[in-house]
C-alpha cells in the first residue's frame, strides 16, 4: 500500500500525472468504442473470419507441400464454391419451403386467432393490430428491408474484403498493435494476442461442428416425423445454434407451430427433437471440440450476451460469447499472470 508522502515532490507529480494519462487514455478507448460500436463489432466478426480461414489453410499448408499464402487462397475459393453451390442447388428450394413456412405460420396463426379471438384478451390484441394500419405497414415494411438489403450487401463487401486482408498478412496487424505498448509489455502482449487468436479459431471450429450437427440431426428428426419443410427448420435450427442458450429456444419455435399443423403429439414430439439435438451437442460434441479453448462458465456466456444485446443489440447477442471469450483470454493473461503472477498461468513465448 503507497503511503501518500510517495505522492509529493516531483516524483509524486509524476506519478500523479501518469496515472491521470492511463485514465484518459482508457476512458477515450472506451468513448470510441461506444460510439463506433457498429464498425467495432464488424471488425470483430472479419477478425474471426479471418482467423477461421487462416486456420483451415494454416492446417492444409502443414499437410501438403503448398505454401500458405497458396492454401489460402484454395481454401477461400473453395469456400465461395460451396456457398455458390448451395445457392444454386439448395438456394431455390430453400427459398419455396422458407415461403411456405411464412405461409404456415399465418395459417397458423389465423388459426389460434380464430379459436381464441371470442376471449377477452384475444379481442383486445385484434384491436390493437388493427388499429396499427396494415397497408401503411406493409409500405414502411418494404422499404425498410430495401434499405437494410443495400446496406447489408454494402456491408458484406467491406466485411468480405477486410477478412481477406486480416487472414493474408496476420502478423502485419499483431505486429502493428503490439508496437503501440512499452518494450517491457511487449512480449505479453504479443502472448495474449496469439493466444486470442488460437481460442477463437478453436471455438469456431467447435462452434461450425454443433452448428454441423444440430442442422442435420434435427432436420432428419423432423423429416422421420413427417412435419412440413423440414430441410429449412434444419438449417435455421443449425444457424441459431451459433448463439448458446438463446438459438436452441429460437429454432425450437418455428418448428412447434409448423408440427402443430399436424397434431399437438407431433409438436411435442419436434420438441424432444430439438431437447435431445441440443443435449448431444452440449454434453458429447461441445467437450469433445473445444477441450483446447477457453472454458467459458454458463452464466458468463448468458451475462455476456445479455448485456452486449442490451448495448449493441442483435449482433451484440451473436458475437457475445466470443467476446467474453477473449475478455477472458486478456484478463488471465494480462492481469493474472503478469500482474499478480500467478504460477499457474503460463509465461509470454514468441512463436
Amino acid at each position: 500500500m503507497q503511503h501518500p508522502e510517495q505522492w509529493q515532490g516531483p516524483n509524486g507529480a509524476a506519478k500523479i500525472a501518469r496515472t491521470l494519462q492511463v485514465i484518459a487514455i482508457i476512458g477515450a478507448v472506451i468513448l470510441a468504442i461506444w460510439l463506433l460500436s457498429d464498425i467495432v463489432l464488424l471488425i470483430f466478426l472479419a477478425i474471426l473470419i479471418a482467423v477461421i480461414l487462416r486456420g483451415v489453410s494454416d492446417w492444409g499448408a502443414r499437410h501438403t507441400r503448398l505454401g500458405e499464402h497458396a492454401m489460402l487462397a484454395i481454401v477461400t475459393i473453395a469456400a465461395f464454391a460451396l456457398l455458390a453451390g448451395f445457392l444454386y442447388y439448395i438456394g431455390p428450394r430453400l427459398v419455396s419451403q422458407s415461403q411456405d413456412l411464412w405461409s404456415t405460420m399465418q395459417d397458423r396463426l389465423q388459426h389460434l386467432q380464430q379459436a381464441y379471438g371470442n376471449t377477452a384478451w384475444g379481442q383486445l390484441l385484434l384491436k390493437q393490430l388493427s388499429s396499427q394500419g396494415t397497408q401503411g405497414q406493409m409500405t414502411s415494411y418494404a422499404r425498410s428491408f430495401a434499405s437494410f438489403t443495400l446496406g447489408g450487401l454494402a456491408t458484406l463487401f467491406v466485411l468480405v474484403v477486410t477478412s481477406l486482408y486480416f487472414a493474408i498478412s496476420p502478423m502485419l496487424y499483431v505486429d502493428g498493435v503490439v508496437r503501440l505498448f512499452p518494450l517491457q509489455y511487449r512480449p505479453r502482449a504479443r502472448h495474449v494476442m496469439l493466444d486470442i487468436g488460437s481460442t477463437l479459431r478453436w471455438w469456431s471450429l467447435g462452434q461450425l461442428i454443433d452448428m454441423i450437427v444440430v442442422g442435420v440431426l434435427s432436420g432428419i428428426g423432423l423429416a422421420l416425423l413427417g412435419v412440413p419443410l423440414a430441410l429449412s427448420l434444419g438449417v435455421v435450427a443449425g444457424l441459431f445454434t451459433f448463439v448458446p442458450y438463446f438459438g436452441a429456444i429460437a429454432a425450437a419455435v418455428p418448428a412447434m407451430l409448423v408440427a402443430l399443423t399436424i397434431s399437438w403429439q407431433t409438436s411435442l414430439w419436434a420438441l424432444v427433437i430439438f431437447l435431445v439435438c441440443h443435449g448431444i451437442e452440449g454434453y458429447v460434441i461441445s467437450p469433445l471440440v473445444q477441450r483446447r479453448t477457453v472454458d467459458l462458465p454458463p452464466a458468463l456466456t448468458i451475462l455476456s450476451m445479455t448485456v452486449l444485446g442490451t448495448i449493441f443489440g442483435p449482433l451484440g447477442v451473436i458475437l457475445g460469447t466470443p467476446l467474453a471469450a477473449v475478455l477472458l483470454v486478456t484478463v488471465r493473461e494480462a492481469y493474472v499472470a503478469e500482474v499478480l503472477h500467478d504460477p499457474d498461468i503460463s509465461g509470454p513465448t514468441e512463436t
